[in-house]
């Protein structure tokens, strides 16, 4: 009798640790599952490595114009990195769309002209499952960082369309360093050094201000007053062709090459 009842309360005692393990497997299979990716939360490229960004407490926003989009949020589980698809500007608006997929996901980006911060501007983000209709939005300050590509030492090429002529420079042709880490512009613009402050928008930078020395070269002070008349008439509205730089304003416009 009482090897029975042992095993009968053996029994009882298994079937209840049995239905703890199996509800335990369940909500950890839920937990896992939530998140599309199925893994941990991706990592952001350095903000060095993005053309823009944004963060709040509880998510943060990565997009490099030409390649990825990143964006994570803990508390929504989400974890999402996918190509830049498609990518349009608001004429005379100057709001940049962007719109991400990676086959599961989707994520929409709409940055506007609206300031908040100090240089930032308001951005909203829109995220869905690519079988949902319906997403979730998110809101708040992002700032533009410039194309990573722009983070090197340029050299004056072309001004307008008149080639400059190496040899009419005793000391050394017109270029510029471009740094993002800092956002300082500076170098030698033929006759003086010069030096200012970026910020960015969309494929525009400004040099606010720009300043320099004051020696006086002759003829060479003319064409550095070309130079500086087109930097200091910002928006400054720059394109990148390979190891090409070109720089317009309403003033004009000068190539650069890339130095090696």
């Amino acid at each position: 009798m009482k090897r029975i009842k042992f095993f009968v309360f053996a029994s009882v005692l298994f079937s209840l640790i049995s239905c703890g393990n199996s509800k335990e497997t369940k909500e950890e299979q839920t937990e896992t599952t939530d998140n599309p990716n199925n893994s941990e939360m991706i990592e952001h490229p350095s903000e060095n490595l993005v053309d823009f960004y944004a963060s709040a407490d509880d998510w943060k926003l990565s997009v490099q114009f030409d390649g990825d989009l990143f964006f994570t949020s803990k508390s929504n589980n989400i974890s999402y990195v996918g190509k830049v698809e498609k990518k349009s500007v608001a004429q005379g608006a100057d709001v940049v769309s962007l719109y991400s997929s990676n086959g599961t996901e989707v994520v929409r980006v709409s940055i506007d002209i609206v300031d908040c911060e100090e240089n930032g501007k308001r951005v909203d983000i829109m995220y869905r499952l690519e079988k949902d209709k319906n997403g979730t939005d998110f809101s708040g300050c992002g700032f533009y960082r410039g194309n990573p590509k722009l983070h090197d030492i340029w050299a004056v090429k072309q001004i307008n369309d008149e080639e400059l002529n190496p040899a009419k420079f005793p000391k050394d042709i017109p270029h510029f360093e471009i740094n993002l880490q800092n956002k300082q512009f500076s170098g030698f613009a033929g006759c003086n050094q010069v030096n200012g402050m970026m910020r960015f928008e969309y494929n525009k930078m400004y040099i606010e201000p720009l300043s320099s020395t004051k020696m006086y070269c002759a003829e060479l002070s003319d064409i550095e007053n070309k130079i500086l008349n087109i930097l200091r008439k910002g928006p400054i509205i720059y394109t990148l062709k390979g190891t090409t730089l070109i720089l317009a304003t309403k003033e004009g416009s000068i190539t650069l090459r890339k130095v090696d």
